[in-house]
């Protein structure tokens, strides 16, 4: 894996990459996400659940390809995003992100000067009015369609390069700019879907789901964020979304709970419901 440093100033171009979103109700931020890069990119690809708020409509006004799926999973929503797209290179979003212009500039200069098949990004995260100290594993959110896949889980969409292609990779120095939340409700409406992906990962993989196990998990996740990746550095938002994240995993342990009475009183069906009332509430 090579590292690119300094790149030379670029003038902005038209690149064959398709863009890919997912949205469910993301009225307040898709058009700050698209319009950082429609103009560099020659297809933006949205694939939509049931937005009611005019997401789709805001799409649209912007010449993106809009499609309806039914949520199964975050990495089954953005695959299928991902098929969508006619070009072999994709860049993948969520509705809440942008690319800012440093990070454009690179990547439109690593287009033309490197034979890469794949770029690892890091992201920046925004959480309660500030950008945070925090960044995420760089993962390959700009790749050629085949030399990537999402593992399949529920909660987290994990981004792999495949074992053919893991020699023939580059990470960028800029950040995609993700605008987590601003606001406390915000981040308890997405503890409310992830607890419930969680639970159902956990139930169908027949995974340790007792309240130890789990609180010990969110102990280790919390720690993690306050202190490996500098949460500690934010403050009190920092503090405030360590325990929230903590706090999903004894959600998690709740709904697990749930699940196996819903399997009593509905064996057949009990998936198809969960995911329905329960794993759609958040924001995708």
């Amino acid at each position: 894996m090579t590292d690119v440093g300094n790149y030379a100033n670029t003038v902005e171009k038209t690149l064959p990459i398709s863009v890919c979103i997912t949205t469910k109700n993301n009225a307040d931020t898709i058009g700050q996400c698209i319009e950082s890069v429609y103009q560099w990119t020659d297809e933006v690809v949205v694939v939509d659940t049931d937005s009611d708020d005019g997401t789709t409509e805001i799409c649209k006004e912007y010449g993106a390809k809009v499609f309806q799926h039914e949520f199964k999973g975050l990495a089954d929503i953005k695959m299928k995003a991902v098929q969508h797209a006619e070009n072999e290179w994709v860049l993948i979003l969520d509705a809440d992100e942008e690319i800012p212009k440093e990070l454009r500039n690179e990547i439109i200069w690593v287009f033309d000067n490197s034979d890469a098949v794949a770029f690892y990004i890091r992201k920046r995260e925004y959480m309660l009015g500030s950008f945070t100290h925090q960044h995420h594993v760089k993962r390959p959110y700009l790749a050629k369609k085949t030399a990537i896949y999402f593992k399949q889980e529920y909660v987290w969409e994990r981004l792999t390069v495949r074992e053919d292609y893991r020699d023939q990779t580059v990470k960028l120095s800029g950040s995609i700019l993700h605008y987590r939340f601003d606001r406390i409700s915000e981040m308890e409406m997405r503890n409310t879907q992830y607890s419930a992906l969680e639970a159902l990962q956990i139930v169908e993989e027949n995974k340790r789901d007792d309240i130890l196990s789990l609180s010990l998990r969110g102990i280790a996740i919390a720690l993690d964020r306050l202190i490996l990746t500098k949460g500690i550095l934010d403050g009190y938002q920092g503090l405030i979304v360590s325990l929230l994240e903590f706090y999903q995993m004894i959600l998690t342990y709740g709904k697990v709970r749930d699940i196996y009475r819903l399997k009593e009183q509905y064996p057949d069906k009990w998936k198809q419901i969960w995911i329905e009332e329960e794993c759609q509430r958040g924001a995708i």
